[in-house]
């Protein structure tokens, strides 16, 4: 084992090696040449900094009052292209070691002004500057740093023009002062968190934003029309930045934690105790290969400080989709991402950052006290993400997760260890080019796992390897208004034929179905592939009012990504024409509105069945009025044919027809108090199914550092083709049985953050979550395939006795469990933070739950919320130091 895990651990370091070679190889080109459409109004000059400058947020020094004024700021809203009401200047500097950027923002009503004192990186309606730099100048990437007018700081990464990851922090100081005429704002942004080549000239995109929380207005330097999808491009230059070398970027954090835990421990159980230590110590670090890349690690990493998941409730066949919030994850992973599917920012893709230190995907059987982790340990992680001047990108990141064991004592009180988890290496490749300042790009991406089986009962589980790889290309052209966009991946995955087994049964491929034409069942099989395909065409881009697109998603029966990735379904078409109208223009009672429509076509069965799974029309519309307020709505039309997957295994069932709409209502963010409402609801006739729910979110700014966020949310289901269980009878003759479910969810999420001051702060959170389901009219498949909905089940007479159905149909008696659950669960944290320098932080962390069980079915809210108040308590309670290193 220990010799795998070296073995491992130099196949990482052999990766990135390689990579940074690479990296390091790749020549920087010279400075793309200026865009000719580019207005000459927007281009600035930087001086290099010739007296002292405290970041004060004052502007009173003279290197300030003698540095070039920049101003002539173009509204983007709420009248896009128009002069910006409020004026608005800004003057750079610079030295060997940092950018300064100092801005003049005049207002004539300073005590109007909005300061809104918020922990960093939250973004909130207070009067605000963003400064974007594209030191690449690349016209696709840029780092955007933002001071609001209490002198918070927030920062991100944009990538692929329109596209930003807010998870991506630098080290900076930044301060602002408000005054009789107005705000100042003042940024000091060292170069080493930058990236540049080595010239002696150089030439970066730049932009600055302003935006006036009491009226809305947003406007910028270089004029950035909203009815466009551009952001960088649209950026204007920035000279006079001479003489200037990267910096060595080279940064460590490491971190040490302690603290205890408290569990809820059975009477009796020799293998866990009721309260445990917890203590650790890790290490992340950054180190910059060259001008333009730059490699991020981590050791040991921990994540006692992130947000619990939301509760929910899975009937389906498939797994959930829980988002990442580990920071090390977020960062930079959006270059790794290869989505399949037409939802955009939908889950479905190749990459799943929540695979790496998942829950174990097993427990042994037969056992009556356990002691299991309820994660893998992630040993340790990196990745190496840059651009080079000349338009490669390349990422790369790499993770091996340890073998984790679970202690047993079985019914004979004998003591057995079993492995749960296997010894992994993911990782993750892209590489992509750059064209015509952006407009178009080509790219292609791999992802790999491996796992070490040495345990017979994970190697008829899981696959020892799996991989994929993927294309994808980008083109916009004709003024960006029409835009081509295209992705494809192939998958293979190789295993035991135990595990491939287990695989072609699942939910997403259901190979078993005695009625498929493709893709038959093999038990001897030891790998599988496929293919997966997704594109979009039309003119989505920069256009006045119309849009319009040819849109698809195609994946053949044997495609696999859940070993690295997150996939739902597949062996299916779908295909989609979509248009849409919408208005920029304000009006004297609506700011913009827009109208979309489009028809689609589900299909299945790809290499066989040509029938069409669903027919559908949907539309929809969102308007702002001119007191903010935003109202929108809609309506989908959806002809159902048939539902491969509704027995989990059986025949196709033939689908009836199903109407879904939805409204939802925004009131005006500016007021202490803004409320958004969401309804929705669906109904099928033919099944006498209906179902429908309330969120509500109010969010109150209770004071300038203190704003709270409470959301109930209650939805109901009246469903009467809930799928149960697969039994046999004493014949071997199978049995589907399906009910009528009455589901209740209930639920209600608290958010508060109160901020002492920019560098130390509280947030709390706290979802106590209530969900039941009664079961009824229970009855067993008869013909599948019947038009009429009461011609395909038979309706079953059940007895129950000691939560077991007993039922006879087709000369066969059978049995299924009680299906009926009640489950509540409060799910809360505590996080103090305090950023003692720059960079380094204290965080002080309690974590609380408590989850109750029973099977009644019935919603009863008070004695829901009794029993889940007296259900015993699960608490963590830490501390975690980390400190800052920049070299």
């Amino acid at each position: 084992m220990v010799d795998h895990v070296h073995h491992v651990v130099r196949r990482c370091a052999l990766v990135v090696g390689l990579i940074g070679g690479l990296a390091g190889s790749i020549a920087i080109t010279t400075p793309a040449s200026a865009d000719p459409l580019l207005p000459a109004g927007v281009r600035a000059q930087a001086v290099r900094r010739t007296g002292a400058v405290s970041i004060d947020g004052d502007l009173d020094e003279p290197a300030w009052s003698a540095a070039p004024k920049q101003s002539n700021f173009t509204q983007r809203f709420p009248k896009d292209g128009s002069k910006a009401t409020l004026e608005t200047r800004f003057a750079i500097l610079y030295d060997d070691h940092a950018l300064y950027v100092g801005v003049w923002l005049d207002d004539p009503a300073p005590a109007k002004i909005r300061k809104l004192l918020t922990r960093r990186d939250v973004d909130v309606n207070a009067d605000a500057v963003l400064v974007g730099i594209d030191s690449y100048y690349d016209r696709r990437t840029a780092y955007v740093f933002q001071l609001n007018a209490a002198g918070v700081q927030r920062d991100m990464l944009l990538y692929d023009d329109s596209q930003s990851d807010e998870t991506w922090d630098a080290v900076w100081t930044g301060n602002v002062s408000v005054g009789t005429t107005g705000w100042t704002a003042e940024f000091r942004i060292p170069l080493n968190q930058l990236r540049f080549s080595g010239a002696d000239t150089h030439q970066w995109g730049l932009q600055v934003v302003r935006n006036v929380a009491r009226s809305q207005e947003q406007s910028a330097w270089s004029p950035w029309p909203r009815s466009g999808s551009e952001t960088v491009s649209k950026f204007g230059i920035v000279g006079g930045i001479d003489h200037v070398e990267p910096g060595r970027r080279l940064e460590l954090l490491p971190y040490a934690i302690a603290g205890l835990e408290s569990m809820p421990v059975e009477d009796g159980d020799p293998l866990n105790d009721p309260l445990t230590g917890r203590g650790n110590v890790g290490l992340d670090l950054k180190y910059g290969l060259g001008p333009a890349f730059t490699l991020s690690a981590t050791v040991n990493p921990d994540f006692g400080q992130v947000e619990a998941d939301p509760s929910q409730i899975n009937l389906s066949g498939n797994e959930l989709f829980f988002a990442e919030k580990r920071s090390f994850f977020l960062e930079g992973t959006d270059l790794f991402r290869l989505n399949i599917g037409t939802n955009d920012g939908g889950p479905e893709g190749a990459f799943y950052t929540r695979r790496i230190g998942a829950a174990p995907p097993t427990e042994p059987d037969d056992y009556e006290y356990i002691a299991s982790p309820t994660t893998t340990t992630i040993y340790g992680a990196a990745k190496l993400t840059g651009k080079t001047r000349g338009g490669w990108s390349i990422g790369v990141l790499d993770a091996v997760t340890g073998e984790e064991t679970a202690t047993i004592i079985d019914g004979m009180g004998d003591r057995q260890v079993s492995s749960v988890a296997p010894l992994t290496n993911y990782s993750v490749t892209r590489v992509k080019r750059d064209f015509r300042e952006g407009r178009t790009s080509i790219g292609a991406a791999a992802t790999t796992v491996h796992r070490q089986l040495d345990d017979a009962r994970l190697d008829s589980l899981l696959h020892d390897q799996a991989y994929t790889a993927g294309l994808i290309v980008s083109h916009r052209w004709a003024k960006n208004a029409w835009q081509l966009d295209l992705r494809s991946v192939g998958s293979y995955v190789h295993g035991s034929e135990e595990a491939i087994a287990r695989t072609q049964l699942s939910q997403r491929h259901l190979w078993q179905r005695p009625d498929r034409t493709d893709g038959t069942f093999d038990p001897t099989r030891t790998s599988m592939s496929g293919l997966g395909t997704t594109w979009k065409l039309g003119r989505i881009g920069d256009t006045k009012h119309w849009r319009y697109m040819w849109a698809g998603d195609v994946r053949s029966a044997g495609l696999e990504l859940n070993d690295a990735g997150f996939q739902r379904d597949s062996d299916r078409l779908v295909t989609f024409l979509w248009g849409q109208y919408h208005d920029e223009a304000p009006g004297d009672h609506v700011l913009n509105y827009q109208v979309s429509a489009d028809t689609f076509l589900v299909g299945g069965d790809l290499a066989g069945d040509p029938r069409a799974l669903a027919y559908g029309f949907e539309s929809n519309a969102n308007v702002q009025l001119a007191n903010y307020w935003r109202l929108g709505g809609g309506i989908n039309l959806i002809d159902d044919r048939w539902s491969p997957g509704a027995l989990r295994g059986g025949p196709s069932l033939r689908a009836d027809d199903r109407v879904f709409g939805f409204f939802n209502v925004n009131s005006d963010t500016r007021k202490p108090i803004s409320i958004n409402l969401n309804m929705y609801g669906s109904r099928s006739p033919a099944t006498d199914s209906i179902d429908g729910g309330l969120d509500i979110g109010a969010a109150i700014q209770a004071r300038s550092n203190i704003d709270v966020f409470v959301g109930p949310s209650f939805s109901s289901r009246s469903d009467s083709l809930q799928y149960v269980t697969e039994t046999r009878d004493a014949m071997g003759q199978a049995h589907y049985v399906f009910a009528r479910i009455r589901q209740r969810t209930a639920a209600m999420t608290v958010r508060m953050n109160w901020t002492f001051s920019p560098r130390l702060s509280l947030q709390a959170y706290a979802q106590p979550f209530i969900a039941s389901g009664r079961y009824s009219d229970f009855k067993d498949v008869d013909d599948a395939r019947a038009k009429r909905f009461d011609d395909r089940f038979d309706r079953l007479g059940t007895t129950l006795a000691d939560g077991t159905y007993t039922a006879t149909n087709n000369g066969g008696t059978f049995q299924f469990g009680r299906p009926d659950f009640d489950f509540r669960q409060l799910r809360s944290t505590v996080v103090v933070r305090w950023e003692y320098r720059p960079g380094s932080s204290i965080f002080a962390i309690w974590s609380h739950g408590q989850t109750s069980t029973i099977d009644d079915g019935r919603f009863a809210l008070g004695r829901d919320l009794r029993g889940l108040l007296e259900a015993e308590g699960e608490d963590v309670v830490m501390v975690k130091a980390n400190y800052w290193i920049g070299l």
